[in-house]
């Protein structure tokens, strides 16, 4: 039989690292817009320092109390995400933040709700 390695988790849920945001410039996002979909709020603006486009989802215990569940939805929000950061204009930041009923949502579900977001902050900023 065909053994499994346990080795660290395959990058396929990390969203790449030029996209990952720091916490400078979760500090610098003071006064970004927000727009608020079905199951997540999207908080958006630009940060002139950035040189790519920045994406984070976050996901509070309120919202999913186990870890297991918490991890599952940012997997599922940068899985999403991951095809469409790289035609964001590069000094844009955006940032998901999960709302209650996300958990049960389907991954059609969340997908419609993510693209339906970007689409906005896409005629919003141009």
């Amino acid at each position: 039989s065909a053994s499994h390695a346990q080795g660290p988790c395959t990058p396929c849920c990390l969203m790449p690292a030029q996209h990952r945001l720091t916490r400078a410039d979760f500090t610098r996002m003071r006064g970004f817009k927000r727009l608020n979909g079905r199951f997540f709020t999207l908080s958006f603006g630009t940060l002139s320092e950035r040189t790519s486009p920045g994406v984070a989802c976050v996901v509070s215990s309120k919202i999913a109390a186990k870890a297991v569940d918490r991890n599952r939805i940012k997997r599922r929000c940068r899985a999403i995400l991951s095809g469409h950061v790289s035609q964001l204009r590069p000094s844009i930041v955006l940032v998901f933040v999960a709302k209650k009923g996300v958990s049960t949502a389907s991954f059609e579900e969340t997908t419609n709700d993510l693209m339906e977001l970007i689409s906005q902050v896409k005629r919003a900023i141009t």
